[in-house]
């Protein structure tokens, strides 16, 4: 599996990494490009996989099932190769994911709470929501597909979280997932998505007495597309001002 690092020339050494997950687009190396004046200004290494369509085609849900397509564990092999590469923990991270990629992050963090410290999620298409009686990957049941699924919710809830999403974002592209069951319970697109999947987070936090941070923020004038995200100035330098502040 490829993927991209940037090693900026303002790096310290002091193991400070960039995670930045692809859309369906798949446009890493865009990502790579498009946060180096970021990277640069808080020395911060950033690494892109790259998942080929052909071999994760569902990248987005983790993958296929529990045995086949797992995009998580393919990208355990990147977080290995970069720790025996550059010398640096893959953990505690720090994620940003796009649209399809903000799938594959929160779901990343639901699965492994422990390594994940903050996460930036932009126009993600739909969620798993923290839901013990929906089938994974709408919420957190097991399947056929995916068995002897355990989450510890609580470790989850306490990831600072934002979410943001493109006020002009709420069209029903042909990218959107408009099955019937997600269109019902989160809404019928990606700014009623991500509405109710914060609340959602936020009223089970409150439920378990947890001090969480989900963030909702818009992006002015932002419509589904990368490039119209990063053409809004504050947008990149608020991602990475969430992520690494206080550091």
């Amino acid at each position: 599996m490829n993927y991209f690092v940037y090693v900026p020339e303002s790096y310290q050494g002091d193991h400070k990494i960039f995670y930045t997950i692809h859309g369906i687009s798949r446009n890493a190396e865009e990502h790579v490009e498009g946060f180096i004046s970021q990277a640069e200004r808080h020395g911060t290494i950033m690494v892109a996989p790259l998942f080929p369509e052909e071999d994760f085609p569902r990248y987005q849900r983790l993958g296929t099932s529990a045995q086949l397509e797992r995009a998580d564990m393919a990208f355990e092999h990147v977080l290995q190769d970069v720790h025996e590469w550059l010398g640096i923990a893959p953990a505690p991270m720090r994620m940003f994911g796009f649209s399809g990629g903000g799938q594959f992050v929160h779901r990343y963090a639901m699965f492994y709470p422990k390594r994940v410290a903050k996460m930036v999620l932009a126009a993600p298409g739909w969620y798993t929501f923290p839901d013990p009686d929906r089938k994974y990957p709408f919420g957190l049941k097991s399947t056929q597909d995916w068995p002897q699924l355990t989450f510890s919710l609580g470790k989850f809830l306490q990831i600072p979280t934002l979410v943001m999403v493109g006020e002009e974002d709420a069209l029903r592209d042909k990218d959107l997932n408009k099955a019937r069951e997600i269109d019902s319970f989160q809404g019928l697109n990606r700014v009623e998505r991500a509405e109710r999947w914060v609340s959602a987070n936020r009223n089970l936090a409150r439920s378990y007495d947890i001090a969480a941070d989900f963030r909702l923020e818009t992006v002015p004038n932002a419509s589904h597309a990368y490039r119209s995200y990063l053409g809004h100035p504050p947008f990149s330098e608020q991602i990475f001002d969430f992520l690494f502040e206080c550091l």
